[in-house]
């Protein structure tokens, strides 16, 4: 019972405190002086009307806080979409772009070249390792592709030649690949040898002159004793090496087509000249 009444107290005094508050809420209003009560109910309950405002301000700023969170995660998730559109757009760009220096590359080779017939192949596998000794086209005897057939990237630099032919795919095997001979000359000695492939990407040409005045940066073509078209860019040279007890000399040859990164060739059908 004395627990029930001590509640029962505070409940009235909470009661009085609030009436009283509400009563001096409306007066305060109207213009009049307080009277010397009012004046000291007005100083007990002033720091509990504080307490009241300042619980009141700091739920609402919980709740509007809450709502902002929401608010912002739902903006960054929208942003981190539009983030990844944008991706997608510039890789779709990036695409459109070099298809398009690509096309323009086989178009410049076209005009300067207009003996060779040339068609179009997408590689679709090649052998494990990063090199791209050998690799599958797209195109098969279906298109007209034969054995023997030269192989070019988009500029119309020497890749290799057809060596098996599917009815809609063809094996390539690139200049680099150690099985791999070509008869070659170097456009300003005008010296001949052979360009085969070695184990690291790169080529050799051999049986150059020993008297040859071959340098680092000469730039090495099909010659005309080649079964290729004659005058296709091989390769320019990295190094010379000479032995004064040997008769011939040896160059280290980078290739021109980027035999790394190939994802389209030119398949030369025939030469007009020539009626390969």
């Amino acid at each position: 019972m004395p627990r029930f009444f001590k509640n029962k107290q505070f409940i009235m005094v909470v009661v009085i405190a609030v009436a009283l508050i509400s009563a001096m809420a409306n007066t305060y209003g109207s213009g009049r002086n307080v009277t010397i009560v009012e004046s000291a109910v007005g100083s007990i309950f002033s720091p509990v009307q504080k307490v009241f405002y300042s619980a009141e301000n700091y739920i609402s700023n919980f709740f509007t806080s809450i709502k902002q969170i929401g608010t912002l995660r739902e903006k960054n998730a929208l942003l981190e979409k539009e983030v990844e559109k944008i991706k997608r757009e510039n890789i779709r760009m990036q695409e459109l772009i070099n298809e398009n220096n690509r096309l323009r590359d086989i178009l410049n080779f076209k005009d300067k070249n207009t003996d060779l017939v040339i068609k179009p192949a997408n590689i679709i596998s090649k052998n494990p390792g990063n090199w791209f000794d050998t690799f599958n086209v797209d195109i098969g005897s279906n298109q007209g592709i034969k054995p023997k057939m030269t192989v070019l990237d988009e500029k119309g630099n020497l890749v290799g030649t057809i060596t098996d032919v599917g009815t809609n795919w063809s094996k390539v095997l690139s200049i680099i690949d150690m099985d791999s001979s070509i008869s070659a000359v170097d456009v300003k000695t005008r010296d001949n040898g052979v360009v085969r492939g070695d184990s690291n990407g790169n080529l050799k040409m051999i049986y150059i002159p020993n008297d040859s005045k071959i340098s680092v940066g000469d730039i090495i073509t099909t010659s005309d004793m080649s079964v290729y078209p004659s005058g296709l860019i091989i390769g320019k040279v990295q190094q010379v090496k000479s032995q004064e007890a040997e008769l011939l000399k040896e160059a280290v040859i980078k290739p021109e087509a980027d035999l790394e990164r190939l994802e389209f060739v030119q398949i030369v059908m025939n030469m007009k000249d020539t009626g390969k």
